[in-house]
């Protein structure tokens, strides 16, 4: 594994903070999304196009979910998964990849504000779930769009805070009060679940983070609503 990893305090904790909660991360994604998780998964590597590099970074890869996703998907492209957190890429590493996609996957324990990767070397870059935890996000945009070929995408799956009246304050109250209590259940990681609902609520609605993806120097920016907007794919292009 290569590593390029800030020892700032944020994403030193972020690590952490997942590396305890391995063991039970695919579990409690799937109960609390009501395996719902999994479509948008699945969306979000449908919006990967190959190109001329066949290669495609996943950017807060976890447990390698979108990697696996991608090389099942496209079988001439190969994926370099990512992530400050080497027990998970450890975990789907051992628990999830079959010997036979083993030579596909190249993994590296790396922060996404400071890739160590050439310019111009993927046809995409994906990210599930990870630019929420990111100080300061324009960082790990700039390199999403510096590694990619012209022409290719950062395809991005996040959760928007809901601003539904009725709806938004009963999923926003499931945030910040039923997920904690079933995390600590589960696994001891209501502390984690705390922060998760916290970083759903600080994180731009669709429309602010679209503008934040232009500022990075995308031309083409879109975004898909998932759920009724809970979950969004944001589509962007480098020109």
């Amino acid at each position: 594994m290569s590593d390029r990893m800030p020892s700032d305090g944020h994403t030193q904790g972020v690590s952490e903070m997942f590396g305890r909660m391995t063991p039970w991360y695919d579990l409690q994604n799937r109960l609390f999304s009501l395996f719902i998780d999994c479509w948008w998964r699945r969306r979000l590597v449908e919006t990967v196009v190959p190109g001329p590099t066949k290669t495609v970074v996943d950017m807060a890869a976890g447990t390698l979910d979108v990697s696996l996703g991608v090389i099942r998907r496209h079988p001439g492209v190969s994926v370099i998964a990512s992530d400050i957190c080497e027990p998970m890429l450890r975990y789907g590493v051992e628990r999830k990849i079959r010997e036979s996609e083993k030579a596909r996957v190249r993994i590296m324990v790396a922060d996404a504000r400071q890739m160590p990767l050439p310019d111009g070397c993927a046809d995409a870059v994906t990210m599930a779930f990870g630019i929420r935890n990111v100080k300061p996000r324009s960082s790990a945009l700039l390199e999403m769009h510096r590694i990619l070929v012209p022409g290719g995408r950062a395809c991005i799956l996040e959760f928007a805070p809901m601003t539904k009246p009725v709806l938004g304050k009963c999923y926003h109250w499931y945030l910040r009060n039923m997920m904690p209590r079933l995390a600590g259940l589960l696994s001891h990681s209501s502390d984690a679940f705390e922060y998760f609902a916290e970083t759903i609520e600080n994180f731009p609605e669709p429309a602010a983070f679209s503008n934040e993806l232009r500022e990075a120097g995308f031309d083409f920016v879109r975004h898909i609503p998932l759920t009724l907007g809970i979950a969004n794919i944001h589509i962007a292009v480098r020109g």
